[in-house]
């Protein structure tokens, strides 16, 4: 049991966040939390969030001083505001001590669902004291959604119910013209269920769909997550945001950050898997053959002669895998090419993904097609670079042959004229100029007139 908590105000916090507040979010902050927490909290609540740095999960460190000039609040309305967020599930606070400093670490939660609130006994019984009757009847209504009626049929008409085709030219409708061209389809051999993920998570029917599935898919192969692993990150990462209307893209971002932050959480006896399956030999990795076999895991450790694939790689490896659609044999292949072939050893993002565009638009199935291919173009490009050197240096060797040969007469004859000048003017300086025994007499005059 902790100890009655004291803030001062030159204690320092940091502010970081586990997710985003849409629409619905808002909602159920200002019609449920607002009458059980008061204005006050909230206000600290909406500027914690605002402290957040763009585009990132945490703040800068402050302290809580600055934090109480901000809302014009006393030490004491801060600590009963940040009590209140913390009992109600807004906030989480987190300590660290040493012989300087005191530091806080508070975790914004995003806000439960209206339909979760309401259905929790505890915080729903609680707003029904706060509010009283009508007003708690008011808000069921509010966040309750009426059922569609029986017997509902679809009756939504159909393209070529509306449209006329027929008239339309033959060869619009052929495969080489409007049909995407296949030659770019992976080829994977996944052994993972999602349907076991699906069981073990056990979250509300529609926060699965089809492209979700192959996004977590794809992710546990780049990881090599097994199922268990998948759903214990899955229910961790969205706790609560499984029950928020969150967009397609938003879910698979989500998961995408959460395999980067979380899969460090394995048990002992996964992450000793995983080091078994990183340590495994693969060959020689100037082997096409490898580079087809090999899981791109352990090819690009092995090729970057690491025990573990880095972050920004893996990175990488999954918009690879779930952005552009690469073969993992391409991607080992890719990853080859920039490193022994380019000789880039600090990979950057848009260098990596500007030219695995221009290969996923090439086509390229397989790591030996891949390579070969961009050994011809690079030896054209080189032959062109080198044709326009030699040519530039001709150019600029024969301009200033011309520019030698070709000097009017008039000029040569003025130039001339003037380093005579300059040399018959040289000449006169230093005979105006006196040598040791003419300056010794000069200072002696100069001391007897003295």
């Amino acid at each position: 049991m902790e100890k009655e908590r004291i803030l001062y105000g030159t204690d320092e916090l940091l502010i970081m966040s586990t997710g985003l507040i849409d629409r619905e979010s808002y909602q159920s902050l200002y019609h449920l939390y607002q009458p059980v927490i008061g204005v006050k909290a909230l206000a600290m609540y909406q500027t914690l969030w605002s402290e957040l740095k763009p585009g990132k999960m945490k703040s800068n460190y402050m302290s809580h001083s600055a934090l109480c000039e901000m809302l014009d609040y006393s030490i004491n309305e801060l600590t009963d505001c940040l009590f209140r967020l913390e009992a109600i599930g807004l906030v989480r606070t987190y300590k660290t001590k040493d012989e300087r400093l005191t530091q806080y670490v508070y975790q914004l939660r995003v806000p439960l669902a209206p339909h979760t609130f309401l259905n929790d006994g505890l915080l729903s019984s609680f707003l029904f004291y706060k509010v009283g009757e009508v007003r708690f009847k008011q808000l069921q209504g509010r966040f309750t959604i009426d059922p569609l009626p029986a017997g509902i049929i679809e009756v939504t008409k159909d393209f070529n119910e509306v449209f006329d085709v027929k008239g339309v030219n033959h060869m619009a409708f052929t495969q080489k013209n409007y049909e995407k061209p296949d030659r770019a389809k992976i080829e994977i051999n996944y052994t993972f269920d999602m349907e076991i993920v699906k069981k073990l998570t056990n979250f509300p029917v529609g926060f699965f769909t089809k492209k979700l599935d192959e996004t977590i898919t794809k992710l546990a192969y780049v990881s090599q997550i097994d199922e268990e692993t998948m759903a214990e990150m899955l229910k961790e990462y969205f706790v609560h945001e499984a029950y928020l209307p969150l967009s397609e893209q938003e879910k698979r971002d989500g998961c995408r950050q959460m395999v980067l932050q979380l899969k460090k959480k394995q048990t002992r006896h996964r992450k000793v898997k995983s080091d078994e399956t990183v340590k495994a030999e693969i060959g020689d990795l100037h082997d096409v053959t490898v580079m087809e076999e090999a899981h791109p895991h352990q090819y690009v450790s092995t090729l970057r002669k690491t025990p573990q694939l880095s972050k920004s790689d893996e990175q990488l490896i999954i918009d690879l895998v779930d952005t552009l659609g690469l073969a993992p044999s391409v991607i080992n292949a890719l990853f080859y090419y920039c490193i022994e072939v380019k000789k880039q050893t600090r990979l950057s993002e848009n260098y990596v993904m500007r030219i695995a565009t221009s290969w996923k638009t090439a086509g390229y199935l397989n790591a030996k097609d891949a390579l070969e291919q961009e050994a011809t173009q690079d030896a054209l490009i080189e032959k062109k670079q080198q044709k326009r050197e030699n040519v530039q240096q001709r150019t600029t060797v024969g301009s200033r042959r011309k520019d030698k040969t070709e000097m009017p007469k008039w000029l040569e004859d003025e130039a001339k004229e003037q380093r005579t000048y300059d040399q018959k003017r040289k000449q006169e300086l230093e005979a105006s100029v006196p040598d040791d025994a003419e300056l010794v007499k000069l200072l002696n005059e100069l001391k007897e007139k003295g």
